[in-house]
């Protein structure tokens, strides 16, 4: 005992690490999981599921298995992948994003100005960003507010110091004005010698599904190129905000007009085929940096990646990498993937409209302005933990809900709880 009592008595020991608070999210899951309520609905993760409730394969993903189960030579190496992934993934993806997706990429692409590495899905991306430019560049960051939980809790831990909401929302819409205002005023402002960077949601804002219109978009990308700010894109969702692949990677496209812009630190795309694949286990996805036209430049980012990466997890997993290149290279599965990412966004939409109708709520007056796998209730913490302790129904605090956890057996009874908890019974 005495042994323990000096041990912990230590200013810097292993009895100073406090207990971390559970996952916004995931920790809602685990109580939903210990729930006894036969009527209980989690509406709290971001996966997709059908009409049965069920987390189903993708057609596309699924054909895609069986040409890998086909092919022993396309599935049977489980030696490393190389430090910045597979080079097939690397040559299909960039094809895909800066080509096809966003053709105004094509310029950056022919004159070998996109350093590229393969990630642990969106996550993973923003955490190599992140690490690379707190190493050598910025630790100051704008995250919008409201944004997804997680952005702020990498950032940190990857060694931003400073890190800055800026208004996304005001009474339900969206708030361009004040947030470019909040961008102007900054006390310490971003520049050329000491540039800061900031996040922004290629499409289906998470928790919202608010979205810029394109005029608001310009405004927002003229203003934030005007102030020196390094754009981070974070697009999670391309897919699911038209059911268009290519129409929602509008973002992409507008930032990388380069009659328009120049980005003398960089734009940096953090990607994922988590949503619009269903590869969310897989932790399928990608960083690329779109760098300024100094040749010099590229060669250092490729090779600081690579040294991030080899000290976070040394190589990405293979088999997901593997699926995803199969849909992207073989041209009838990439037809089949854009059907499949379409029939998903026509079911949100489905469910949307039911609720919106059922509902008929004055506060669900931009409820046809959202987009994507979320619907923002506007609904209080206070009513959210009602809904929760008295009716089994999930949803995350900021009283974001999941789409997709409805279906024709529940849709009515979350509903109806919501209902009585906006009426107070």
């Amino acid at each position: 005992m005495s042994v323990v009592r000096r041990l912990s008595s230590k200013a810097s020991s292993i009895y100073n690490i406090p207990r971390a608070p559970p996952d916004r999210i995931l920790g809602l899951t685990e109580r939903f999981n210990s729930d006894q309520n036969p009527l209980k609905v989690n509406l709290t993760v971001g996966i997709y599921k059908d009409e049965n409730g069920q987390v189903t394969t993708l057609p596309s993903v699924a054909r895609a298995q069986t040409v890998l189960d086909q092919h022993e030579e396309l599935n049977t190496d489980l030696s490393y992948l190389p430090i910045s992934g597979s080079a097939d993934f690397q040559s299909n993806v960039l094809q895909f994003l800066f080509r096809e997706s966003a053709p105004q990429g094509a310029q950056y692409l022919d004159e070998d100005r996109i350093s590229f590495i393969q990630t642990l899905s969106g996550t993973g991306a923003l955490a190599v960003a992140s690490k690379l430019l707190s190493l050598f560049v910025t630790k100051t960051a704008w995250v919008p507010d409201p944004s997804w939980a997680n952005h702020c809790n990498v950032l940190q831990n990857n060694g931003f110091k400073d890190i800055r909401p800026y208004p996304y929302l005001k009474n339900g819409s969206l708030n361009v004005e004040q947030w470019l205002q909040e961008l102007q005023n900054a006390p310490v402002a971003s520049s050329q010698s000491n540039p800061q960077c900031i996040i922004l949601h290629a499409c289906c804002h998470n928790p919202s599904g608010i979205d810029p219109s394109s005029e608001q978009w310009t405004e927002i990308l003229d203003t934030i190129h005007d102030l020196n700010l390094i754009p981070i894109i974070d697009m999670a969702y391309q897919g699911m905000d038209t059911g268009d692949l290519y129409k929602d990677a509008y973002l992409l496209r507008m930032s990388l007009d380069s009659q328009r812009y120049c980005w003398p630190n960089g734009l940096f795309l953090c990607q994922s085929f988590a949503k619009n694949m269903g590869l969310y286990g897989e932790r399928v996805g990608s960083l690329s940096v779109v760098t300024p036209p100094d040749m010099t430049l590229k060669p250092n980012i490729d090779s600081q990646l690579k040294k991030i990466v080899r000290g976070f997890y040394s190589s990405p997993p293979g088999y997901g990498s593997r699926v995803a290149n199969v849909v992207l290279s073989t041209s009838e599965l990439k037809t089949q993937w854009f059907e499949d990412v379409k029939k998903m966004h026509s079911r949100l939409q489905s469910v949307r409209t039911k609720m919106a109708e059922r509902l008929n709520w004055n506060c669900f007056s931009e409820i046809n302005g959202q987009h994507g796998m979320f619907l923002y209730t506007g609904l209080s913490p206070s009513q959210v933990g009602i809904l929760r302790e008295n009716h089994s129904v999930y949803l995350n605090s900021d009283g974001r809900l999941s789409l997709s956890g409805l279906n024709s057996s529940n849709i009515d009874y979350v509903c109806d709880c919501m209902q009585k908890v906006t009426d107070g019974a």
